[in-house]
């Protein structure tokens, strides 16, 4: 590994690590102290993936949208249900297909949760000229890139 190479692995590692202690934080903080990080993920994964008027997602865009197993989404989905951010319900045309929808519980979580997000990057952009965000903007989606390819 060359000193560039080494010094990009330390700074992914710990610009990782930082959002994911910033996001566990704030999720402590927020309106819904009962949710880990990933859990909030799930939630959306399933707002992302809805595709019917209802808000209603199939299980099996939401695993694929977080490439997960659909036994993995399955035991998280579980407990999204037993705290009141989703709702778990079988197709009314196709009884073999499960969609969850998100509560009312889940849409205060994610507001939260998004405007955690719209502050970190404001107050980050805030540190760079907007020629240096252009240039991270362009390196960060040549990375996006290269890791949905693994």
């Amino acid at each position: 590994m060359t000193q560039h190479e080494a010094q990009l692995n330390g700074f992914l590692v710990n610009v990782f690590n930082d959002i994911l202690r910033l996001e566990e934080a704030s999720i402590r903080k927020g309106p819904c102290k009962n949710l880990s990080v990933s859990e909030m993920h799930v939630l959306e994964a399933v707002e992302k993936s809805s595709v019917d008027a209802s808000g209603a997602a199939g299980m099996a865009e939401v695993a694929a949208h977080l490439s997960i197993t659909s036994g993995t989404l399955s035991v998280a989905v579980k407990t999204l249900e037993q705290k009141g951010y989703l709702v778990r319900s079988r197709g009314s045309r196709d009884k073999r297909r499960v969609t969850v929808a998100l509560t009312s519980a889940a849409r205060s979580a994610l507001e939260s949760h998004a405007a955690f997000h719209e502050t970190l990057v404001a107050r980050a952009a805030a540190r760079l000229s907007e020629a240096e965000i252009a240039a991270l903007s362009t390196a960060l989606a040549s990375l996006h890139a290269f890791f949905a390819e693994l």
